[in-house]
């Protein structure tokens, strides 16, 4: 059996009405994704849109990962520390629908006296009460500039 006969079977009994309910269910969802990634107003792109959502698209993939890539970096080279987060603001950038926010960490190296950083984050929406002001995180701290560090819890 082939793919194709696969797919026949597949839908072999299915109603078009259900078919149809279906396919635009999964139309609002992309444009729902879309919009959520800000990506779009909420309705789906058209053809003559595409270029201009995939260049959009690469660009945060790009920051994406060079962000990740740096966090790593620290995380693998960086001293231990503990921080306390004493201010956060959402600066209205965003990637991928992350938001961007200058937060305000009082970091503290074991053995050595506390000192303030401002470090620009990303954010994911489900994850923002994680970094309520007050809240204590891990900290690796880059050896080469202290004022570079990444949040380990």
């Amino acid at each position: 059996m082939g793919l194709f006969d696969r797919a026949k079977n597949a839908f072999a009994g299915m109603d078009p009405q259900s078919m149809a309910a279906q396919a635009q269910a999964a139309q609002q969802l992309a444009a729902q994704q879309l919009a959520q990634a800000g990506y779009s107003d909420g309705a789906l792109p058209t053809a003559a849109e595409g270029a201009d959502l995939r260049e959009r698209m690469q660009a945060d993939h790009d920051v994406l990962n060079a962000y990740g890539q740096e966090l790593n970096r620290v995380i693998a080279v960086g001293t231990p520390a503990t921080g306390i987060i004493t201010g956060a603001v959402d600066t209205g950038e965003r990637t991928a629908g992350n938001a961007w926010y200058l937060i305000d960490i009082e970091v503290t190296i074991p053995g050595g006296a506390p000192y303030t950083v401002a470090k620009r984050e990303m954010v994911a929406a489900q994850f923002i009460g994680n970094y309520a002001i007050g809240s204590a995180h891990g900290i690796a701290v880059d050896p080469a500039d202290p004022q570079n560090i990444a949040l380990t819890s």
